[in-house]
């Protein structure tokens, strides 16, 4: 009994830690109450959100899968595992989880939107949208989120006019989800509409200033027109906020070429190639700049 109390103490502890956003100390409480009565799935479940929170996927991920097999009629920890299986590249296994979190409860939106996200991924473009259709039998209501997940299957095979018309049904239901105007930009972008484009992704980045996304998005449209200060100064913000994203030193690497700085295009992409050696052209970048330069 009193191991029990014990066990049920630290869990509490391990609560108000993590709503105070005091993730080690949450984990240690955690682990002393799982040291007590190991076979707690919730227990295990919390401590994967606290590991997640924390940035620690693989553990968290470990503590979910603890979790399922202690507990396997919850759909909560199969939902969670599979998030963050899809950040880990397990994506096979995020399907699997979100399938068995269906077969639960077929009313949870979130599994609905992460199982066709989860089959773009994979390239199953078709099961995304058979998963979509499924989801809008199931929900009670129609999902700004299952509309922007399956607009993705739809715009990577190039039907974009149905892919643009499931973002704006999206922006209809939720005009709060984040970056739905920059990836409606996107649509229009490919569509030849390049001034609508530009405006979209400017009333995006108004609303989220800081999303890097979307300002290596703007940058790359930019570029497009030959606007190529504006472009950099996007560039350089995303490094502002990501000292170390490969995709803006290699855009900056671009422009500095074509504007025939070529010196400092050898700079921005051998640091790319040293950030990310498997990046895509950074070696027939770097070879066109050395004949550049002569």
């Amino acid at each position: 009994m009193s191991d029990w109390m014990d066990a049920e103490s630290h869990a509490d502890r391990a609560f108000e830690m993590y709503e105070r956003g005091m993730w080690a100390e949450a984990e240690s409480e955690l682990r002393k109450a799982l040291s007590l009565n190991p076979h707690q799935a919730d227990w295990h479940f919390n401590l994967g959100l606290t590991l997640e929170a924390a940035g620690r996927d693989f553990d968290a991920l470990a503590s979910y899968e603890r979790a399922i097999g202690l507990a396997d009629e919850f759909p909560e920890p199969l939902i969670a595992a599979a998030v963050v299986a899809m950040r880990v590249g397990r994506v096979e296994s995020a399907v699997d989880w979100l399938r068995r979190a269906i077969e639960l409860d077929g009313t949870i939106e979130a599994a609905h939107a992460h199982l066709i996200e989860a089959q773009v991924r994979l390239g199953q473009h078709e099961e995304a949208e058979t998963s979509f259709y499924i989801a809008q039998y199931a929900l009670p209501e129609p999902s700004a989120l299952c509309y922007a997940a399956v607009a993705e299957a739809l715009l990577q095979r190039e039907q974009y006019e149905r892919g643009g018309w499931c973002l704006r049904e999206a922006m209809r239901i939720n005009p709060t989800l984040p970056r739905l105007r920059a990836r409606l930009g996107n649509v229009y972008a490919a569509l030849g509409d390049s001034r609508r484009a530009l405006h979209l992704y400017l009333r995006d980045l108004r609303d989220d200033p800081g999303n890097v996304d979307t300002l290596l998005d703007y940058g790359e449209l930019l570029m497009e027109f030959n606007r190529h200060g504006e472009a950099a100064e996007k560039f350089r913000r995303v490094l502002e906020l990501e000292p170390a994203n490969v995709d803006a030193h290699f855009r900056l690497g671009q422009i500095a070429s074509r504007t025939k700085r070529f010196e400092r295009a050898m700079v921005e992409f051998e640091l790319v190639l040293k950030l990310d050696p498997n990046y895509p052209r950074i070696r027939l970048a770097l070879a066109e700049v050395l004949i550049a330069r002569g």
